[in-house]
């Protein structure tokens, strides 16, 4: 179960959490705890998102009756996070970022939200982990700053005018 402190994120700490689905929910509530004082709360709505993925596929593919393993590291500029489970593991391929009939856009979303992302096997059991930065990644200002906007011959722009 999952060890409970308020002590700031410093270091390695690791909890472990049952083959359920209701884990999926107390690995999120675990890791936010620790992790609230280095993100801003965007980045915590980031973070839950993909954590709640990777669990959910831990969870879903790593076997009945074995325990889910998180571990978070805070690092200099962004945090490690590892989930390892006894599922067989997979080897990621261009396909595994699209939709699955059975599942959804996981591992798309958790390419979209992290710095980077990976898979390894030890001692028969299956460690995703991820790098996720503190701060978002500065976005180009796409805010056009043209003031005025041409209506096309005979019609209306697409901002009314």
């Amino acid at each position: 179960m999952a060890p409970t402190t308020t002590q700031p994120l410093t270091a390695r700490e690791t909890a472990w959490f049952p083959v359920a689905p209701g884990s999926v929910a107390a690995a999120r509530a675990w890791t936010l705890g620790r992790t609230s004082e280095l993100l801003e709360h965007r980045r915590g709505e980031d973070l839950a998102l993909v954590l709640s993925e990777i669990v959910t596929n831990a969870v879903r593919h790593g076997g009945g009756d074995g325990q889910v393993e998180i571990s978070v590291t805070p690092k200099p500029e962004f945090l490690c996070v590892q989930v390892t489970d006894d599922g067989p593991g997979f080897v990621p391929t261009p396909g595994a970022m699209a939709s699955e009939p059975s599942g959804g856009f996981g591992l798309f979303i958790v390419e979209r939200l992290t710095r980077r992302w990976g898979l390894t096997r030890e001692a028969k059991r299956t460690r995703v982990w991820f790098e996720f930065d503190y701060e978002p990644a500065v976005q180009p200002d796409h805010r056009s700053t043209a003031t005025t906007t041409s209506a096309p011959a005979g019609g209306r722009s697409r901002y009314g005018a």
